[in-house]
C-alpha cells in the first residue's frame, strides 16, 4: 500500500515569467481562476493547483503537492505573501529572457522573512534565448548569499515540454529534504479563500499546519471568537473525512456567513479557523524584527514608523514601536512592539512580514516573541529581558519556557505556551528542564515560590514565639498577612498545602509547626502552676471558677488550660483536670458494666464526689454519647 505525504509548493517570480503556464504544464490545471485574471493574462489572487509526484526511489512514496500560484505584479504582492505563509518549497519562476527582475528580489525577500529554505529555480522560455547556460549563471549570481544559493536551476519550456520532467525531478529532491509539517495538536488554518457555493453554505480554504481538523468538529474563528461546525471537507475536490498538517483544505462551514465590511460576524479571507483553549487575539504583539543585508530600497525602518504586517493570510496595518528609540537599517535586528489597529491571532514562533505602508517595498520580517504581551508592558525592564531571552533562542521550548516563568512567576499549567509552536511534549520536557516548582494546577519559578513559603513559615514562627500560648494562627490571620506578598488570592489554598506537604500542621482553621506545643508563657506560669495544684489538690471537689481567678494571669493562664485540652469545663462552677476527667469516665464505665444501669446518687457515691461535680459531669457524658439517661438511670452506650 503506497503512502501519500502532503507538502506546499509556492510559485515566486516576476510578472509574466510564465508562473501559471508553468503550473499548468505541471499538474494540468489553470490556476488562473479568476474571469479577469484569464482576460488580462496575469494571476491577480492566489491560484491553486494539485500535482501528485511518484518517488522514482520508492514505489510505495508518493507526493501530493498542493501548488500555489501567486502574483508577480507589484501590486498584488500582499497576495503573494499570504500564498506564502505555509510554504515547504518554492519555485522561482524566471523567464531566461528576462533574468532576476524586481518582483523576484522581493519575492525572495519575503520567502527568507518567512524562513523558507528550501526551492527549485525554473528558467522559463528557454527557447527564447541562444545561451542558456549564460541565462543560468545570472540566475545563480542572483541567489548568492542567500538560503537558495544552492538551489537547483532547471531550464524549461512550459508550452513544449521540455525540463518538465526534470523540474519534477528536481521538486522531490527539494522536498524530500523538508521536515513533514508536524501535528502538535494545535490545528490552525489560515483562510486564503471564502465564498459560498449554492447550495453548500460557505466554504473556506487553506492549508493546515499544526494539527488536523475532522469532519463533525468544533472550531473556533479568530479573531473574532466565534464557534462554528465543520460540516464536510475536502482535499483538492475531493471528500475527506480529516484534514492533516501540510494539506490543502476546504472547510464547509454551513452556519457562518461571509464578513463583508465592518461586520462582527462571519469569516472572511486572513481570519483564522482554530479550536478552543489555544490563546487569544491581541491588538499588540512583541517580536524580533529583521532585515537581509540586501534590503536596502526601503531605507531605514524609523520608530513608531506605519507599517502593514502580513501574517499568513491577515494583512493589517498598524505602526512599529521599537523598545530602543532607534532607526533599524539593512542586516539589522532589534525587538519592537508592533501595534495593530485591528486584533490578530498568532502564536509565539510564527514568521510575519512587514511592508511600508503605501505598499512600494516589503520592508521586514521577523519572529513573534509574545502574541499577547501583558497590558503596559512595552518598554519594561521585565518585558525586555524577556523578550531578549527568547530572541537569543528562537524556536527552543526551554527558552521560551523559562523566560515565561521568569517573568510571571507563576503560571496555570493548563495554559504554558498553549498560544506556541511547541507541542505538549516539547513543553513537558522543556518543562523538567527548568528551575520550577509545580504544585497542582499551577507552575511556580522556584526561588520565587520558595520566597513566599519562607515569608508564609517565618509569621507562623513568630506567632509561636510571641504567643506560644497559642495553638498556632488563624488561617484568615495567615491569609491577611500573605494577601501583600501574593499577586493572586487563588494562590493562598496552594502555599497552605505546600506549607502542610513541609513542617506546617492544620487542623481546622489553625495552622502550626509540627513541632510547636502550645506552653503557658514565662509572666503567666506562676499563675498557671497555681491553677493546677489547686484542681489537682481536690480532683473531684475542685474550686470553682470564680475560686480560680483571682486576677487577670489568672483568668488568661485558666484560659490556656482550657483551650489546649488540659482542663474540662463541665459548667461554670465546675472545672476538672482532663486527666482526672478521664480517670472518672473510666470509672463510671467499670461501675455501670459490674452493676448495670445506676442512678446519679449511685454514681456520685462511686467516685466519691458531690453533686455540684457529678450532675455536669454526667451530663458532659451524655452529650459525648459516652452515657445515655432513661428516667433517672444511665447505661452505656454501645458503640
Amino acid at each position: 500500500m503506497s503512502s501519500s505525504s502532503n507538502y506546499i509548493v509556492a510559485t515566486a517570480g516576476h510578472i509574466d515569467h510564465g508562473k501559471s503556464t508553468l503550473i499548468e504544464a505541471l499538474s494540468g490545471t489553470n490556476p488562473d481562476r479568476l474571469p479577469e485574471e484569464q482576460s488580462r493574462g496575469m494571476t491577480i489572487d492566489l491560484g491553486f493547483a494539485h500535482l501528485q509526484l511518484d518517488d522514482p526511489n520508492d514505489p510505495e512514496k508518493n507526493y501530493s503537492l498542493g501548488l500555489i500560484d501567486v502574483p508577480g505584479h507589484a501590486d498584488f504582492v500582499k497576495n503573494m505573501v499570504a500564498g506564502a505563509g505555509s510554504v515547504d518549497v518554492a519555485m522561482f519562476v524566471v523567464a531566461a529572457d528576462d533574468g532576476w527582475m524586481p518582483q523576484s528580489e522581493e519575492h525572495l525577500h519575503v520567502l527568507t522573512y518567512l524562513n523558507v529554505r528550501n526551492a527549485v529555480v525554473a528558467l522559463t522560455k528557454s527557447d527564447s534565448v541562444e545561451d542558456i547556460e549564460f541565462s543560468s549563471e545570472m540566475v545563480s549570481d542572483s541567489l548568492k548569499g542567500t538560503a537558495f544559493e544552492n538551489a537547483p536551476i532547471i531550464p524549461v519550456c512550459a508550452l513544449i515540454g521540455d525540463g518538465i520532467e526534470e523540474l519534477r525531478k528536481a521538486l522531490i529532491k527539494e522536498i524530500k529534504k523538508v521536515p513533514h509539517s508536524p501535528d502538535i495538536q494545535k490545528p490552525r488554518l489560515s483562510v486564503d479563500r471564502a465564498f459560498s457555493p449554492k447550495g453548500v453554505g460557505t466554504v473556506i480554504t487553506g492549508t493546515m499546519t499544526g494539527g488536523k481538523f475532522t469532519k463533525g468538529q468544533k472550531a473556533i474563528i479568530q479573531p473574532i471568537s466565534s464557534e462554528t461546525t465543520i460540516r464536510s471537507i475536502q482535499n483538492h475536490q475531493n471528500q475527506v473525512s480529516e484534514s492533516l498538517p501540510g494539506m490543502r483544505t476546504a472547510l464547509n462551514i454551513p452556519d457562518m456567513e461571509i464578513r463583508k465590511g465592518k461586520s462582527r460576524s462571519g469569516v472572511k479571507r486572513g481570519d483564522t479557523i482554530t479550536i478552543e483553549g489555544l490563546g487569544t487575539t491581541s491588538r499588540r504583539i512583541h517580536v524580533l524584527v529583521e532585515r537581509i543585508e540586501r534590503d536596502s530600497k526601503a531605507g531605514k525602518i524609523k520608530h513608531a514608523q506605519r507599517v502593514r504586517f502580513h501574517h499568513c493570510s491577515s494583512n493589517i496595518s498598524g505602526r512599529i514601536l521599537f523598545f530602543d528609540n532607534i532607526e533599524l537599517d539593512a542586516g539589522q535586528k532589534a525587538i519592537a512592539e508592533i501595534r495593530l489597529d485591528k486584533p490578530t491571532y498568532t502564536h509565539a514562533g510564527d514568521r510575519f512580514v512587514l511592508r511600508d505602508w503605501s505598499k512600494r517595498f516589503t520592508i521586514a520580517g521577523g519572529s513573534i516573541l509574545d502574541p499577547t504581551p501583558p497590558r503596559r508592558s512595552y518598554r519594561t525592564k521585565k518585558q525586555e529581558t524577556f523578550l531578549k531571552a527568547r530572541s537569543s533562542s528562537l524556536g527552543c521550548a526551554k527558552s521560551f519556557l523559562q523566560s515565561l516563568i521568569a517573568r510571571d512567576q507563576y503560571l496555570p499549567t493548563a495554559e504554558l505556551l498553549t498560544q506556541s509552536c511547541f507541542s505538549e511534549s516539547q513543553i513537558n520536557e522543556a518543562l523538567e528542564q527548568t528551575d520550577s516548582i509545580g504544585s497542582g494546577p499551577w507552575i511556580f519559578e522556584k526561588e520565587w515560590w520558595l520566597n513566599l513559603i519562607e515569608v508564609a513559615g517565618k509569621r507562623i514562627d513568630t506567632i509561636h514565639n510571641k504567643h506560644p500560648e497559642l495553638p498556632g494562627i488563624d488561617i484568615n490571620m495567615l491569609r491577611s498577612f500573605m494577601k501583600k506578598h501574593l499577586p493572586d488570592s487563588k494562590l493562598f489554598e496552594i502555599l497552605v498545602e505546600t506549607l502542610q506537604g513541609n513542617d506546617y500542621i492544620r487542623s481546622g482553621t489553625i495552622i502550626r509547626k509540627k513541632d510547636h506545643r502550645p506552653r503557658l508563657p514565662e509572666t503567666l506560669q506562676l499563675a498557671g502552676n497555681r491553677i493546677r495544684e489547686a484542681l489537682n489538690s481536690n480532683p473531684l471537689e475542685p474550686p470553682s471558677p470564680k475560686e480560680l481567678v483571682q486576677n487577670e494571669d489568672d483568668s488568661s493562664a485558666l484560659k490556656f488550660l482550657l483551650e489546649t485540652g488540659e482542663a474540662i469545663q463541665l459548667d461554670d462552677k465546675a472545672i476538672l483536670l482532663s486527666s482526672h476527667f478521664e480517670n472518672s469516665v473510666k470509672k463510671v464505665k467499670s461501675f455501670i458494666t459490674s452493676n448495670g444501669p445506676s442512678t446519679a446518687a449511685e454514681i456520685r457515691k462511686a467516685l466519691g464526689t458531690t453533686r455540684r461535680i457529678v450532675i455536669p459531669f454526667l451530663e458532659h457524658l451524655d452529650k459525648e454519647g459516652i452515657t445515655r439517661r432513661e428516667g433517672d438511670l444511665r447505661s452505656l452506650n454501645q458503640l
